[in-house]
């Protein structure tokens, strides 16, 4: 958390003189860890018998667009209150001493929360000291055991009630947080006096923790590291700073990312929560400094292994400010979160992170507030306001929250000092109140499209479960499992999607790379359609999805196999002296750069290059069997005369007029590209009189009109009997986004019914 003693965060006056003198589940064992000891099961077995236990989700918890969703798909919101001590010098979570576990945990539930950040040190993981008997004393089952052991016990008891745990990486030593010291990072290494942690070894104890609960599903995030900042420098007080895609050793995304896949491979169900940078640069006495949250998510996402397990974090506090680190002695000038106006408080907080759940883009994710809070003796106008337009933007935003903290002995704590009761009958009750009330979205989430930009232009970016070098002394960049390649540009940066078809990779995870060297067949039938050019061509039924680049620039394609069959009508878009592109989806996804982008509704099957940049696209039409043959009835179309039958459309002379039968409905992309047919199948209760026009149809894009005709009573098989009459018509791949209808005109005076439609490939 943020420090709200009187050492404010990074630095204070004695700092000066410093740098001056120095430059050197589905069954309650389920939610049960394998490892736990008997006395540990034993507290999960009283716990589950004294508290009115929480009605857990359907773990595990997954992503979708903006939400944290359960195993159904159904919206799980993180209502979550931060209980700390685990970090801090005793190693155990606050309160143990003075009131048994079961009874903490009741108050916790009596709050309304759902969800508990549970913070830990690194040291503490590896300490084998028995904690002292004072720190537990109301919990005499804990006595003679270690912090670790005890860490173990609390995640039993609060899963045992039916409360997720988010294990939360708070720091490496054992102490409070967050001063300017050697906790800012993930690792310290070069001191001669303090513990050294590598980053190897912050990924080892993550791999270890995980392991340790792997058997507990409402152990359900690993929240990686808090409030990633400036720290020092080995054993001297000069600023090392962490940075945002550097690719070095202070590179907090890289390492992130890195933590977030080896935590994968061990326990691919847990998500991964991944806070921004509470600053960097310098600390501010010697110069300038900010606090960037997520800002940087803009240009360089996060990519982990299982793109639907990312969840992004951030902290926000009244007394701190955007480039103020909450001491006026030394950060005086800069402006505080609670001195803002609204719409300045309001713009900043969504310039920094609040923009991430903006729905269709590439950083769609959701956002977790896991740190906020205020003093129930508050008396300041200015932070009583803060409070107040936080919890109004969290709800008006939908956001998932952790408050801080619970603890008594907190001036801020949700209890008493004594932990026996909740601490009630102050200002904050109205916002909490309110806060914890509001629900927001529940229920099924629709399942929205995934963009993801990747950048491989001297690195790899690997965003799929794909662990193999599969093109070796190549830099690669690999879209996440079964989403397509959509996009390149001339500087090696790539976007993926699953738009309109969902994931394409076939069951059987069959990969094909066609790099280097021209590929030599033409699967597609499409001759030379890059003439002069090096192409990589994947093979039939395979889809691009991943790119490489050598030093001498774009290289070769990994090639996936599809799930469903792939048409072949293709053709050529050319990006080696501009933009091109069939589709606005992801924005500017590579700014400075040309760039090609097929229709949403196609595949690239080719990627052309010459002097090392890429030239060309071959985009194909869309998948035969994702979406067609699609049959519309009446529930599904729109209609201006006559009446719904059941599933038919209906018109008779003695109640309707001429017009519409039906029309609609209106979908966009559904019908991918190509040659398609339209049957209409319809019956006339009259066939033997004079033979007139009964009905005009057509298929029409918005735009203009792809087929039409004529149907006159002698082309029915007989009177009541159902006839298909067919459309023949093609959709060019730049027309495939239309809104898209099918409609039929009434002529005549006869009973008309109209059983439905069909679309289908031809």
């Amino acid at each position: 958390m943020f420090n709200r003693r009187k050492m404010k965060i990074f630095c204070s006056v004695s700092v000066v003189f410093a740098i001056l003198a120095s430059c050197s589940p589905e069954t309650d064992q389920a939610y049960l860890p394998f490892s736990l000891s008997k006395s540990a099961k034993s507290t999960y077995n009283s716990v589950r018998a004294f508290v009115v236990a929480t009605n857990p989700p359907v773990v595990p918890l997954s992503t979708n667009g903006r939400y944290i969703v359960d195993s159904n798909n159904n919206r799980f919101k993180l209502k979550a209150v931060n209980w700390y001590g685990a970090s801090d010098t005793r190693q155990v979570v606050g309160g143990l001493d003075k009131q048994p576990i079961s009874h903490i945990i009741s108050l916790i539930q009596e709050w309304g929360f759902n969800s508990v950040r549970l913070p830990f040190s690194n040291i503490m993981l590896h300490d084998a000291n028995i904690v002292p008997n004072e720190y537990v004393a109301a919990n005499p089952q804990f006595f003679g055991k270690t912090a670790l052991q005890i860490y173990d016990e609390t995640v039993a008891a609060l899963t045992a009630a039916g409360i997720v745990v988010v294990l939360n990486n708070h720091t490496t030593f054992s102490e409070w947080c967050c001063g300017f010291d050697y906790n800012g990072q993930w690792y310290h290494t070069g001191s001669s006096f303090a513990y050294n942690q590598t980053p190897e070894m912050w990924k080892a104890d993550w791999v270890f923790l995980v392991n340790r609960y792997k058997n507990n599903k409402l152990v359900a995030a690993a929240d990686l590291r808090n409030e990633v900042r400036t720290q020092r420098f080995n054993d001297t007080h000069l600023p090392n700073s962490p940075n945002w895609g550097w690719n070095n050793i202070d590179d907090w995304r890289k390492a992130a990312q890195e933590a977030g896949n080896d935590i994968l491979r061990a326990n691919p169900d847990l998500v991964i929560v991944v806070e921004g940078i509470n600053w960097w640069g310098a600390i501010p006495i010697l110069g300038s400094g900010e606090r960037p949250h997520l800002k940087p998510v803009r240009d360089l996402q996060v990519h982990i292994r299982n793109v639907n397990k990312l969840v992004y974090a951030a902290h926000n506090y009244g007394f701190i400010g955007p480039k103020h680190n909450g001491d006026d002695g030394t950060s005086g000038g800069n402006i505080k979160y609670k001195d803002m106006d609204l719409n300045t408080f309001r713009n900043t907080i969504t310039d920094e992170w609040g923009y991430v759940t903006d729905p269709d883009a590439v950083t769609t994710a959701p956002v977790w507030v896991s740190e906020f809070g205020a003093s129930p003796g508050e008396t300041n106008p200015a932070d009583r306001e803060w409070l107040k337009r936080l919890v109004d933007y969290l709800i008006e935003k939908d956001l998932d929250f952790a408050f801080w903290p619970l603890n008594g002995e907190d001036e801020w704590g949700l209890v008493t000092s004594d932990w026996s009761q909740t601490k009630r009958g102050n200002w904050r009750d109205e916002h909490m109140d309110r806060l914890l009330a509001f629900n927001g979205k529940t229920g099924s989430v629709a399942y929205v499209d995934h963009l993801t930009k990747i950048g491989f232009n001297g690195v790899d970016d690997n965003v799929s479960t794909i662990d193999n070098d599969w093109l070796s002394g190549a830099n690669k960049g690999t879209c996440p499992d079964g989403e397509r390649l959509l996009g390149l540009s001339r500087d090696q940066r790539a976007l993926c999607s699953d738009t309109k078809y969902g994931k394409l990779w076939h069951a059987d995870r069959a990969i094909n790379v066609q790099a280097v060297y021209e590929t030599t067949t033409r699967y597609h039938g499409t001759g030379d359609w890059a003439g002069g050019f090096t192409k990589y061509e994947c093979p039939n039924d395979y889809y691009v999805a991943g790119a490489t680049k050598h030093s001498w620039g774009t290289s070769g394609i990994l090639c996936a196999h599809s799930k469903v069959p792939l048409a072949n009508s293709c053709r050529t878009i050319w990006f080696d002296r501009g933009d091109s592109r069939s589709s606005q989806r992801g924005g500017d996804w590579a700014p400075g750069s040309y760039k090609g982008q097929c229709a949403d509704t196609e595949y690239v099957a080719g990627v052309a290059q010459r002097d090392g940049g890429g030239a060309a696209l071959l985009c194909c039409s869309s998948p035969l069997s994702g979406e067609l043959p699609l049959v519309y009835k009446a529930k599904n179309l729109s209609h201006r005369t006559g009446f719904a039958e059941g599933d038919a459309w209906v018109v008779t002379t003695a109640d309707h007029w001429a017009d519409h039968i039906i029309y609609g409905p209106y979908d966009r992309g559904r019908w991918g590209t190509g040659n398609k047919r339209a049957v209409f199948r319809m019956l006339v209760d009259v066939t033997n009189a004079n033979n007139d026009k009964i009905v005009t149809i057509d298929v029409y894009d918005g735009q203009e009109v792809l087929a039409r005709r004529d149907v006159y009573r002698n082309e029915f098989v007989g009177p009541g009997q159902y006839t298909n009459f067919s459309l023949d018509f093609n959709i060019a791949p730049d027309k495939a986004d239309r809104p898209m209808e099918v409609r039929a005109w009434w002529f005549d005076t006869s009973y008309v019914k109209t059983e439905n439609v069909t679309i289908q490939n031809r």
